[in-house]
């Protein structure tokens, strides 16, 4: 990724009210969200104040080059509360407009999360055919993990996240990342900060 004083430019699709772009805002200079609940467009731009609307996922048109991308595509349809509909889902499907801007923009990291009932939708089919949709975009590495928020804060929330990183230059793991808060790897552990 960029120079940390230069910042980063983040495209955030499916915003919401914009938890990714909490969690990443002392290092973004430039925020791109796409959302389509008004409430949500609202609070969003209340939260941040200098981003730019782009619209909904499926019409986002031409912007500067974003270094990462964020989503947390609808989960509806993958939820083990809901029908399971899986990537038949009308909902779930969406996430392929998030392949394409992906395709499109090539940002240096992608970050997907959604939740646990991924792994298990179609038999777990869906989350494979998933992974393969974003191996087939090409250049990146892609690691994922399951992680609950109980392992930080003081709520019990599974969620799936799946990280590419363009593979020129990529040289260090992101997970897995163990309950007491380390990034543990093969030879090392790092304490998050």
């Amino acid at each position: 990724i960029q120079n940390e004083r230069d910042g980063m430019i983040l495209l955030d699709l499916f915003s919401g009210i914009g938890g990714f772009s909490l969690g990443l805002d002392k290092w973004v200079t430039k925020h791109y969200y796409s959302e389509i609940d008004k409430h949500a467009i609202a609070i969003y731009k209340h939260n941040f104040k200098e981003s730019e609307y782009v619209g909904s996922v499926e019409s986002i048109g031409d912007i500067e080059r974003p270094n990462i991308i964020t989503f947390g595509s609808p989960c509806q349809d993958f939820s083990i509360a809901g029908k399971r509909s899986g990537l038949e889902g009308s909902r779930s499907s969406l996430i392929q407009y998030a392949l394409n801007t992906i395709s499109k923009f090539r940002p240096d990291v992608f970050i997907w999360e959604n939740v646990k009932g991924v792994f298990s939708s179609n038999d777990g089919a869906d989350f494979w055919a998933i992974v393969k949709a974003f191996a087939d975009i090409g250049g990146y590495r892609l690691e994922w993990q399951l992680l609950n928020t109980a392992w930080f804060l003081p709520q019990n929330r599974e969620r799936i996240y799946l990280i590419g990183h363009l593979a020129e230059g990529s040289t260090r793991n992101i997970f897995p990342i163990g309950e007491d808060g380390k990034i543990c790897n093969r030879h090392r552990e790092i304490k998050k900060k």
